[in-house]
């Protein structure tokens, strides 16, 4: 059998996201508020963020399109209209974003990633190298930035394992 990239790359996405879907499936809402001290981050956050980083880079900053964020109103069911995706967010910032269920969390995660597996599957692998947005930020090529995704991805779920630990839960294998 021959392993594509992209086979490598969806095999990659899908295995840190069912990490984190282990290390998150039995949280309370109680839980995925819960901060190791003001102004943490809490697990819902880390959720949030990562749903919104793939959802920017993939659809907006690639794709040029519209984000899932906005085009299938996941603002409006979190109660949160920001456009932001959680980078640079002061700590304030970041403490104002409505935590909701476990489930809208993982509506939300999981047509992202529908649509980054559409966008990977039409990808053309010859074109890795472009840089979609060289204008304003001339080092993201689309690789660099399936990189990122992937680096991203891994460093938080290791933060919502550690958080798990601090609440007393045990880390989730992921």
């Amino acid at each position: 059998m021959t392993v594509t990239l992209r086979d490598f790359i969806e095999e990659e996405l899908a295995y840190v996201r069912e990490g984190r879907r282990t290390a998150t499936q039995d949280l309370t809402l109680e839980q995925l508020r819960w901060q190791a001290a003001p102004g943490a981050n809490s697990i819902g956050y880390l959720l949030w963020h990562v749903g919104r980083v793939e959802d920017n880079f993939v659809q907006r900053f690639i794709g040029r399109g519209d984000e899932v964020w906005q085009s299938s109103g996941w603002q409006e069911r979190f109660g949160y209209e920001s456009r932001g995706i959680g980078t640079g967010f002061t700590p304030e910032e970041a403490g104002g974003v409505p935590i909701p269920s476990l489930e809208t969390l993982w509506g939300y995660l999981d047509e992202v990633r529908v649509r980054t597996l559409a966008y990977l599957s039409s990808l053309d692998w010859e074109t890795l190298p472009e840089k979609p947005r060289a204008d304003r930020f001339p080092q993201w090529s689309i690789q660099t930035i399936l990189r990122q995704l992937s680096a991203h991805a891994n460093q938080h779920l290791g933060e919502i394992n550690y958080l798990r630990g601090l609440m007393g839960l045990g880390g989730a294998l992921g």
